[in-house]
């Protein structure tokens, strides 16, 4: 599922969240810095097409 342009959607966050959970829960040896690097790692894609379409909106 190769696509030149990239969205991150809810569907795709949760995929990505949900396999470093299971690589957390499946290796004894993943620490939390490292689920968090494996999130980071995974989302850079999605994140890096937000910033050149002129960034994200923050709320709050």
């Amino acid at each position: 599922m190769s696509t030149s342009k990239r969205t991150l959607n809810q569907e795709i966050l949760l995929e990505i969240m949900l396999q470093a959970y299971q690589l957390g829960v499946q290796r004894k040896d993943i620490d939390l810095g490292m689920m968090i690097d494996t999130l980071t790692y995974e989302l850079k894609p999605y994140l890096e097409v937000q910033v050149e379409q002129g960034g994200t909106e923050a709320t709050g």
